[in-house]
């Protein structure tokens, strides 16, 4: 006697659509494209004026921080503490802050989650010395009652004209 295999359910046209729709990110509807450009660009905005209250309504209540270095080829995740907290002990060091942030995309979005990448360029200047880095960014945003809020952020430096553990130490005197 022969083996009788189950019935196979039908691969519809339903299913292929579904799975089509699954795999491919939908665009941002106009309203959340918006909200989340202005997240992202407000990052910048808020870190350089050092005003925490407004960074804080940026971010989720927990954020996954990956801020990659040049200097070190390695990045800090973080967790434990807030990037607020982070950034408000780093940034008020320099003498000024300048964050510029182009060619945001918005590669995908969903009711709950978004994907989005970025450029940037950062000027940080200390006692007449300059650190400047160029890279991309990539954020993942979580659509909140608050609004879209930053639930991870990912640095990746690629050029740099110093590290910035420079900035910290003396000058060496040339020798004549």
């Amino acid at each position: 006697m022969a083996d009788i295999a189950p019935p196979r359910k039908a691969i519809t046209m339903k299913h292929i659509i579904l799975a089509a729709l699954l795999a491919v990110p939908l665009p941002a509807a106009a309203d959340d494209e918006a909200a989340i450009l202005t997240t992202i660009k407000g990052i910048a905005t808020a870190a350089d004026a050092q005003d925490w209250s407004r960074l804080d309504m940026k971010f989720g209540d927990h954020v996954t921080l990956n801020q990659l270095s040049l200097e070190t080829d390695q990045g800090a995740r973080v967790k434990e503490r807030t990037v607020i907290e982070i950034w408000a002990e780093l940034l008020p060091r320099f003498d000024s802050t300048r964050h510029e942030i182009s060619q945001i995309e918005v590669l995908g979005v969903s009711s709950i989650v978004a994907r989005a990448t970025a450029r940037y360029h950062a000027t940080y200047d200390l006692g007449g010395q300059t650190w400047e880095q160029t890279g991309r960014l990539d954020y993942v945003l979580k659509n909140t009652d608050a609004g879209w809020r930053v639930v991870a952020l990912n640095t990746t430096p690629e050029w740099e004209n110093r590290h910035l553990s420079d900035l910290f130490m003396p000058e060496q005197p040339q020798n004549s």
